[in-house]
């Protein structure tokens, strides 16, 4: 009986204390991820993405105030220099960068990148074959500009973008792109004899690209002073004026356009339509565009 005791006692120690060791090793295991995820250097890897990224994209960058994520990802805000006349530099904030968890069990494995730009929300994933989405939604545009700009354009910007190996050097890219611009008002027409503020209503453009060529397959404006419709090519270069452009443009007249702008459109050249529309073909450059 006293062995039997025995054993029975020594059991219910050798069980609690493979308990006790469980728990120990668990707590260590947390208190370790959680050192790990509070003293890792967030800035050294932040500084390293965006040198990357910026490469890559070939554009200036700049990143502040990192801090890690869980499970697994990257927060800072994030500054883009475009380099390009009239455009203020993009500033997305509260930007987070973690893998996409279902690509991991592929081959192609993705990053999912969300933050905020005036006022609105900018989302991406990149995959590593070169792929790449983009997703802007209620960005003002107005915010994007430089404020001593002649003329403006105020707006809700919501853009969609995909583009197939564009990172991959020596193969040819491609994509397509959709744009809608809500409640756009253009600034700064009292230059030329108009109201100051000219409502173009809602705007929609879709399209593809191939390289440097990108075909306009859309472009339609309603709701606003005038009707517009229309397509046609860019071939897009390095600035706006290695930009040409071959579009065919219909602007219609409707009851809220104003009389100054019916005689500003008389003096394009082209004669009104039956139905009183003017048809346009821009071609020139981007800083100098041609209408006739």
């Amino acid at each position: 009986m006293k062995n039997i005791l025995n054993r029975g006692l020594s059991g219910r120690a050798l069980g609690t204390n493979v308990r006790l060791f469980t728990l120990c090793l668990v707590l260590f295991c947390v208190s370790s991820f959680f050192s790990f995820w509070v003293f890792f250097p967030a800035e050294v890897l932040q500084q390293r993405l965006v040198q990357e990224i910026s490469r890559e994209a070939g554009l200036r960058m700049h990143g502040e105030q990192a801090s890690m994520l869980m499970p697994l990802g990257l927060k800072f805000d994030l500054t883009v220099f475009p380099d390009q006349p009239g455009i203020t530099p993009l500033e997305i904030e509260q930007l987070r960068l973690a893998p996409l968890w279902t690509s991991l069990l592929t081959l192609n494995q993705a990053v999912h990148l969300n933050g905020s730009l005036a006022q609105g929300t900018v989302s991406a994933r990149l995959w590593r074959n070169g792929n790449i989405a983009v997703s802007l939604q209620e960005v003002a545009l107005l915010e994007l500009q430089e404020q001593d700009l002649p003329y403006r354009l105020e707006g809700s910007l919501d853009l969609f973008f995909q583009g197939e190996e564009l990172l991959v050097p020596g193969v040819q890219s491609e994509g397509r792109f959709n744009m809608d611009i809500n409640d756009i008002v253009l600034l700064g027409l009292e230059r030329i004899g108009l109201p100051p503020d000219v409502s173009l209503g809602m705007l929609r453009m879709n399209g593809h690209f191939s390289e440097s060529r990108v075909s306009i397959e859309q472009l339609v404006a309603t709701g606003g002073v005038l009707e517009l419709s229309g397509g046609g090519t860019l071939l897009v270069g390095a600035t706006p004026e290695q930009t040409r452009l071959n579009l065919n443009v219909r602007l219609h007249p409707t009851n809220q356009t104003p009389e100054n702008l019916r005689d500003l459109l008389m003096l394009t050249g082209p004669r009104p339509g039956p139905d009183g529309s003017y048809t346009l073909q821009i071609g020139g450059t981007a800083a100098r565009p041609l209408i006739r």
